[in-house]
């Protein structure tokens, strides 16, 4: 006996096809409301280092600045070399510890890694909070053998204050939170972070970055 491949009625068929249609059609429609989002800038002042000693001096003064328990907005970058599949050390850290005030220290630009920022990443005093932290985490340990400590992650945060298990980008959480959006141009979230000096696209981008944690 041969069977025959079951089919779906054709009234369910085309049921089925209405709601695939309504659903792309609210999708559509989510995206372009989501690209009319205004975009997110970090407002305040941005402090570009890339001398170790002026690093680990500023690195010091933001430790004796801030309280017991106080937390810093944390992010780092590096380039990628997509032609040799190739990932390059951690170029810039980017700390930021209010609305007023956001520090780039540009790693790469220096001749090793500041002793006063070592110091200050692993102080367990200090929060360092942004998304994604633990795999900068590791990344700073197998670039530097940097230890970062008292490392928050704030998807976790979001999951938790709202109640559901998403995986959560940080773009995606500007958006649900603040009704705004992060600019992801190419030309500068993939550019040269080794570059010196930096561009003010990319310090800008850099700020935001860690402003929005």
């Amino acid at each position: 006996m041969t069977s025959k491949r079951r089919e779906l009625p054709a009234w369910m068929t085309a049921h089925k096809e209405e709601a695939e249609n309504v659903n792309k059609k609210t999708q559509l429609k989510a995206n372009v409301l989501e690209d009319d989002l205004p975009y997110l800038q970090f407002p305040g002042s941005i402090i570009y280092s890339y001398e170790a000693s002026d690093c680990s001096f500023l690195s010091e003064d933001i430790r004796m600045s801030l309280s017991n328990g106080a937390a810093v907005g944390f992010d780092i970058e590096w380039s990628a070399n997509f032609s040799k599949g190739k990932v390059g050390k951690v170029a810039l850290i980017q700390l930021c510890t209010s609305e007023k005030k956001c520090y780039l220290f540009h790693i790469s630009a220096m001749s090793g890694f500041p002793k006063g920022l070592k110091t200050l990443l692993e102080d367990e005093t200090i929060k360092k909070a942004g998304v994604g932290i633990e795999g900068d985490q590791w990344k700073l340990l197998s670039d530097f053998d940097i230890k970062l400590k008292s490392f928050v992650e704030l998807a976790d945060i979001a999951n938790q204050k709202l109640k559901c298990k998403e995986k959560w980008s940080l773009n995606g959480l500007i958006k649900h939170l603040f009704s705004k959006q992060i600019s992801k141009e190419d030309r500068v979230r993939c550019g040269n972070w080794d570059t010196f000096p930096l561009s003010d696209d990319q310090k800008m981008y850099a700020a935001t970055d860690a402003y929005e944690l």
